[in-house]
């Protein structure tokens, strides 16, 4: 009995994680310790900053307890450099000092990238709490990089799998594969018609419950989706390209699965299109969990509002008070500034979110965007000036449509605000034009540019230029400006050369939506 209630407490013990903690005296790490000497941490001890940078590079940690004052290199030298390091600088720093709490120390730790500050003798039960936060974070990221890896992975084998060894098959043996392999494979002719599925297709949906030749397949799709996966699928057909989207489909007793749908276009000698292949990849658990992992994503911006929003309260409290006290002022405001840098990080995360559960949605609108460009260009003046970018605009006024208000300045504010990062200290400009249909917009930079590799891939999610890493950022305003487009019913896409700035080109239908005053759907 005693072995059993042992072998349950392993398998309920948390990840192991490796906590560091940095200070001079040794029985102040002794006792921080102690403190977190519980199940799930390995605690590591340095007394001096160079002893630190040796165990950063040895390994990583999920959180560093940093002494402020300590000989030779102090806390505040060894966390600069940490946060210049690729590999360490997203590390939680938590600075500790024993001395009393003086303001100008504790905001030149905020400004190094510190996520909180604490004074000796810490209250044990602080500390693993706050420890326990940021290890429980740790440990779910590297979760979501195993669970992104193993995607990858399966993805590359089902296209060695499913559709190259196909396209290269001779008759027989395609056939003989197409029956053998786990997914549904199917061909279609040069019309999109469905001329041939394997057996997988009759198991999964039952012989006699839905065909699948010519175009009965739409009706196995779930209502919700029939109608997107039809005009993606007929555009890849007018384009002659390959295609791609994620569907539910109906099986026996009515159930429905999610699956990837890919195909490629067969082209005979003369490069023309003889027919298509394709295949549907059952990947509902690995879809299920990727809404828990979205929807872990959102309670966790919640939940971290709430001290947000007293932080934000307190710097204000702060900014009235000193006023009068320019160098004082100025230290405050880069404090308010990294508040208001992180709520635009839990912004971004909600809206993620929000866009992966179907939940983003369209208030539509009569919309001048004449204005809104200029007030967006005007309110970014001041960024751009510190920042040695001339901005200017070039609007035609009176462009007017039905649109979602707020989240057509949040394109404009991340298109703008990216010039000005990525410009270089040169000109950045920002047309709006119309014609009867369509507004167009182009924000133009004389910057740093984007590779063609990375122009391919920016929009995604976490996705961030080789050229931007050094720069602060998620990676998830390109990714969210191109949802707001999207359900708009428009397109974005940018032209770029390394070192020759970058054009960002948005068009947006001018009704953007036939029925009701709220879009709402499922993007990504």
């Amino acid at each position: 009995m005693r072995a059993r209630r042992l072998d349950e407490l392993t398998l309920a013990a948390p990840e192991r994680v490796a906590v560091l903690i940095v200070d001079d005296r040794e029985e102040n790490v002794i006792a921080l310790s102690e403190t977190l000497s519980m199940p799930g941490y390995e605690i590591v001890g340095a007394h001096s900053g160079p002893e630190a940078l040796r165990c950063l590079l040895a390994r990583d940690f999920a959180v560093i307890l940093l002494d402020v004052v300590m000989p030779g290199m102090d806390g505040f030298e060894l966390a600069t450099l940490l946060k210049k390091r690729e590999r360490s600088r997203h590390t939680p720093i938590i600075f500790l000092t024993a001395a009393a709490p003086d303001h100008a120390k504790i905001y030149r730790g905020y400004a190094i990238g510190a996520v909180d500050y604490m004074a000796k003798p810490v209250d044990p039960d602080v500390v693993r709490a706050k420890v326990a936060v940021f290890a429980d974070l740790y440990r779910k990221d590297q979760r979501l990089k195993r669970q992104a890896e193993a995607l990858r992975e399966a993805e590359r084998r089902e296209r060695d799998l499913a559709i190259a060894e196909l396209r290269v098959a001779a008759e027989r043996r395609y056939l003989n594969l197409a029956e053998a392999v786990p997914q549904i494979v199917w061909t279609a002719g040069p019309d999109g018609a469905i001329t041939y599925t394997n057996r997988r297709w009759a198991e999964y949906a039952g012989p006699e419950e839905v065909r699948a030749d010519g175009w009965h397949w739409l009706g196995a799709l779930h209502p919700e989706d029939a109608e997107r996966c039809e005009s993606v699928w007929r555009g890849a057909l007018d384009t002659g390209s390959e295609c791609e989207f994620e569907c539910r489909l109906r099986g026996r007793e009515a159930s429905y699965r999610w699956h990837l749908c890919r195909t490629v276009p067969e082209h005979d000698p003369q490069g023309r299109i003889v027919g298509y292949i394709g295949t549907f990849t059952d990947f509902d658990e690995l879809r299920r969990a990727l809404e828990a992992r979205d929807e872990l994503l959102a309670i966790a911006a919640h939940e971290l509002r709430t001290p947000l929003t007293a932080l934000k309260l307190r710097v204000q409290s702060l900014q009235r008070l000193v006023e009068a006290d320019e160098p004082a002022r100025r230290k405050v405001e880069g404090a308010a500034r990294q508040c208001d840098r992180l709520e635009r990080l839990l912004d971004d995360l909600l809206d993620v979110s929000r866009i992966t559960l179907g939940q983003f949605e369209l208030q539509l609108q009569d919309t001048d965007l004449s204005a809104l460009v200029c007030e967006v260009v005007e309110r970014t003046r001041e960024e751009a000036a510190a920042a040695g970018v001339a901005l200017t605009a070039d609007v035609t006024p009176g462009v007017t449509g039905r649109w979602d208000r707020l989240r057509l300045e949040q394109l404009l504010t991340n298109l703008v605000c990216n010039a000005v990062k990525y410009g270089d200290s040169k000109p950045a400009q920002v047309v709006l034009t119309a014609d009867g249909e369509n507004a167009n917009l182009s924000v133009r930079d004389n910057g740093i540019g984007i590779s063609a590799a990375d122009c391919s891939r920016i929009f995604e999610r976490f996705e961030r230029t080789a050229q931007s890493r050094d720069l602060d950022g998620l990676g998830l305003g390109l990714y969210i400006a191109r949802q707001i487009v999207r359900a708009h019913r428009g397109s974005i896409q940018v032209e770029s050369e390394l070192g020759a700035g970058a054009t960002f080109l948005v068009t947006l239908p001018r009704v953007a939506a036939v029925h009701g005053e709220c879009v709402a759907g499922r993007l990504g």
